[in-house]
């Protein structure tokens, strides 16, 4: 199922959220934002819609990091003597070959890291808990952990903290369901999905 349908179903499970709590307008286009949001999370396994939002974007970063291994590299050669000219040129290079390689996956576990140092620096600790779920989504083979229960459960969690610190009625089940929606859309359940998702993770392989 593509992002744009996650994001769509997502919305429509916020609007019967904010339709059972009565909520005001603005809490609405809260409840309806972020369970479109918490409906695309699963896929930050992959260079999905959200992640391709979410994510620091690589070529600034790809353009630093190499001029700084060129510029050690030079320095290296040019002032450093015997061990500390080899290390240095070696960095140099090493630092150069990380700067060409690097690719959206990286870039989200650094967004993700970013994400922990706010959260840290802020004493929040759901944003520190997304920050991590960002950096171990960027780590794992696509619908595997995020698209299983524990997934979902490590996602409720931030989610409930969420909620009690916007203090928006419905936020939390916004959230929750608008995640477990994506499951549902990737689920064998589905027609025309041919593969499911690894609910049960990382106690056994099968698909449902």
């Amino acid at each position: 199922m593509k992002g744009t349908t996650h994001a769509m179903i997502g919305g429509a499970v916020g609007f019967g959220v904010a339709a059972y709590y009565g909520a005001e307008p603005m809490d609405s286009v809260a409840l309806i934002s972020a369970s479109m949001i918490a409906g695309l999370f699963p896929d930050l396994d992959t260079g999905g819609r959200l992640s391709n939002r979410i994510t620091l974007p690589s070529e600034p970063l790809k353009i630093v990091l190499s001029f700084v291994a060129l510029w050690l590299v030079y320095y290296s050669w040019a002032e450093g003597i015997g061990a500390d000219r080899a290390i240095g040129i070696g960095v140099g290079m090493l630092l150069f070959f990380f700067s060409r390689k690097m690719s959206e996956k990286m870039m989200l576990t650094v967004t993700g890291a970013g994400v922990i140092l706010l959260g840290v620096a802020m004493n929040v600790l759901w944003l520190i808990l997304l920050g991590a779920y960002v950096v171990l989504a960027s780590l794992v083979p696509h619908r595997s952990y995020t698209h299983s229960v524990l997934g979902l459960a490590f996602f409720s969690y931030i989610s409930y903290l969420f909620s009690m610190d916007v203090q928006i009625h419905g936020m939390f089940y916004a959230c929750m369901l608008g995640y477990a929606s994506h499951l549902v859309g990737d689920s064998r359940w589905v027609p025309g999905n041919r593969k499911g998702v690894k609910l049960l993770a990382p106690l056994t392989g099968q698909q449902f």
